[in-house]
């Protein structure tokens, strides 16, 4: 039962990869074209984590299933509120990263760096979907074929069954290699990633830097 849950659910760690990613995403797609509304993003989440799933590389660990506008997860929408509120991101005018997020990925870009064949993975599809229209999207995303699992038959998402799985995320042994990521750094982004506590880190260094030193004197005896 603790198996099935654990793969049915993210753990905290698995949920700020995601956030990561989706922030690199939507950076990624704004470079080729313009992320109009969350099913377009939803639909582009999918396709990068379907190639990433079919080579048994671990980034995104969504779990979506077949709904009425085809993929679908609520994951999407949990992690898109995040960054919204914590001003990474914002909807003014469609899905686009904000000052605040690009700072941040500037800061995070060694991270980057260090997963760039996840990253990979990203800037492929974004540089094939982003450009597209949120209708060509859907039906590029209906005509795309997946593995219905438990029973391992492969179908197009039309024709999946409402509710059916399409893609989840894979466990730590199904996969050749994964978005990696230290506790040292899970510990860094708890903070660049939350807007309140990476303002008190800024302005605690800033005063850090310009509060005169005390002078210590030493008397002698």
């Amino acid at each position: 039962m603790h198996e099935i849950i654990e793969a049915k659910f993210r753990n905290p760690e698995e949920a700020i990869v995601d956030r990561v990613l989706l922030l690199y995403l939507i950076k990624k797609a704004e470079e080729k074209g313009r992320i109009w509304g969350i099913t377009k993003l939803m639909k582009l989440a999918f396709f990068a984590e379907r190639e990433m799933v079919k080579d048994r590389v671990k980034g995104f660990n969504y779990n979506f299933y077949r709904w009425h506008l085809g993929p679908f997860t609520p994951e999407i929408y949990e992690d898109l509120e995040y960054l919204i509120e914590n001003e990474l991101v914002t909807e003014r005018e469609g899905i686009e990263t904000t000052n605040q997020g690009e700072e941040i990925l500037r800061e995070l870009e060694d991270l980057l760096k260090e997963n760039k064949d996840v990253l990979e993975y990203i800037e492929k599809l974004m540089g094939k979907y982003a450009s597209k229209g949120t209708g060509e999207l859907m039906e590029s995303a209906y005509e795309t074929e997946v593995e219905i699992k438990p029973f391992k038959i492969k179908a197009k998402v039309r024709d999946v069954p409402i509710g059916y799985d399409l893609v989840t995320k894979l466990g730590e042994t199904e996969a050749r290699e994964a978005f990696e990521i230290n506790d040292a750094w899970l510990e860094t982004l708890d903070i660049l990633l939350d807007k309140r506590a990476y303002e008190s880190l800024k302005e605690a260094m800033e005063s850090a830097r310009t509060k005169p030193s005390k002078r210590v004197v030493i008397s002698k005896l």
